[in-house]
């Protein structure tokens, strides 16, 4: 998660991503919805992008993918399609509702619905991640 941070520092956003695979980070990601006027440049999105294109693959099971903030429903569909195993996440869509808005569907929600199901485990480094919402306040749109 402190990779996530970090990559959430570098691109001075509070959204950070990273995609591991047996401890080691093989891609990261930052949000870049202002720099490329895409509305789907989330950091989710941007993580899973570089990791298809690096593996010239759609399945991604097995790998683990960390970000700062809990994947919106349109981030966690993705992340289901792509047969992402494992998601961690620091701070909810709940607590992130607080600095600006979000669709306030939770992950474990949009996977109840889903034919795919993904591990999800909340909370890692909450009270950092969601800091960077405050570090990052003008940037915090996603």
């Amino acid at each position: 998660m402190r990779a996530a941070i970090e990559q959430a520092r570098q691109g001075g956003t509070p959204f950070g991503c990273v995609i591991v695979k047996k401890d080691a980070v093989v891609v990261s990601a930052h949000n870049t919805v202002a720099q490329d006027l895409d509305v789907t440049a989330h950091a989710e999105i941007n993580a899973l992008r570089k990791l298809h294109a690096q593996k010239k693959r759609v399945d991604l099971s097995g790998y683990v993918l960390y970000t700062t903030c809990e994947p919106c429903p349109m981030c966690m569909s993705a992340i289901l399609y792509a047969g992402i195993t494992t998601v961690v996440y620091g701070a909810s869509i709940n607590q992130a509702r607080q600095y600006v808005p979000q669709i306030e569907i939770a992950s474990h929600d949009v996977t109840a619905k889903s034919p795919h199901k993904a591990l999800i485990i909340p909370g890692m480094l909450g009270p950092e991640c969601l800091h960077l919402f405050e570090e990052f306040p003008q940037k915090s749109g996603k």
